[in-house]
């Protein structure tokens, strides 16, 4: 189809990590893209903004190792996990590397206090957004903030028309919606009720103990690391704060808690579905296959909402008998 300025192939709304990572991928294939932000760029109010995150191949589920693979070509990283030796989430993330054959090593408290560290890359996530955002310039996509949808309307032959609050008018043929926790009063209005809950989360810094700042810096013999027990814990090397360290709880809280002894606390907005997988789908109805949401990005990926429709709590997780299994040949 010839194009005019307000014709896409695909519109992408929500320019946080998935947003912003999906108009590269789309404008790398060819496609003519555009990209709506109703914030700034860069703007604090998502989970995609911090210095720092973590990457890891050490998953409980063995259904995202192949998503983890891909990944892994663009970031480089290594991880520590640690916990009681009968700890089940981490008896489970064993018996995933065995299953796919992801090297690992287990390490007793006295091997650790020996080769606990090594040096590892960490990505920085709000650079990693505008990495994407320039790369996706580059390639040609009209990127454009501080614009609100009001409505997205079949269009005949012309595709999907979606208006702004500013008076634009933009045509695409598909349409992406990574919004976070606005895609509920999206979804609303095709019937749908979608299972994400937003939590908050703290990402708390703690004071290094004078003389030893740089044994824990980014680059020197410390690793990022997960501890598995009654709470899933982890923390990065000290980067965005020199002299801090970030040690956070996975997850997060539906009201504030007073945590008074880090040095700082900021605070993430975690969307969390039942099981924390997180969605991937059509918007359907009218739309058809026409639009896609993507939403509950609690750390994990269940790709059907149709599921939740019959169960609200999504595919529960046992790992019994695969620990057992496990424990029995350790």
């Amino acid at each position: 189809m010839g194009y005019s300025d307000n014709e896409f192939d695909v519109i992408v709304v929500g320019a946080g990590v998935v947003g912003s990572s999906t108009v590269y991928q789309l404008t790398k294939r060819g496609q003519k893209t555009l990209l709506l932000e109703r914030f700034d760029f860069l703007h604090h109010q998502s989970s995609s903004h911090g210095e720092s995150r973590t990457i890891q191949a050490t998953y409980l589920e063995d259904y995202y190792l192949g998503l983890v693979d891909e990944s892994y070509r663009l970031w480089e990283a290594q991880h520590f996990d640690m916990g009681p030796s009968d700890a089940k989430s981490l008896l489970f993330v064993l018996a995933t590397c065995r299953k796919n054959t992801i090297p690992y090593q287990v390490l007793d408290h006295r091997q650790v206090a020996e080769r606990f560290s090594r040096q590892i890359d960490i990505p920085e996530p709000t650079n990693a957004v505008l990495m994407f955002q320039m790369l996706a310039f580059k390639n040609g996509a009209c990127l454009k903030d501080n614009t609100t949808l009001v409505s997205i309307n079949k269009d005949g032959d012309q595709g999907l028309k979606v208006a702004a609050s500013n008076g634009e008018i933009f045509w695409g043929k598909k349409y992406v919606v990574v919004v976070g926790d606005w895609m509920r009063n999206l979804v609303k209005t095709e019937g749908i009720e979608l299972p994400i809950q937003p939590l908050e989360a703290n990402v708390c810094y703690w004071r290094i103990k004078d003389g030893h700042e740089v044994e824990y810096a980014i680059g020197n013999d410390f690793s990022m690391f997960t501890s598995y027990r009654h709470s899933y814990i982890f923390g990065t090397p000290s980067l965005e704060y020199p002299g801090l360290i970030k040690v956070a709880v996975h997850g997060g809280y539906q009201w504030k808690v007073d945590l008074s002894k880090p040095v700082m606390i900021q605070l993430c907005v975690y969307l969390m579905t039942p099981n924390e997988d997180f969605m991937i789908e059509f918007l359907r109805g009218e739309f058809r296959k026409d639009v896609v949401i993507e939403g509950g990005f609690s750390g994990h990926g269940i790709k059907m909402i149709a599921r939740f429709e019959e169960n609200p709590k999504g595919n529960i997780k046992e790992y019994e008998d695969q620990v057992g299994l496990l424990k029995t040949s350790l």
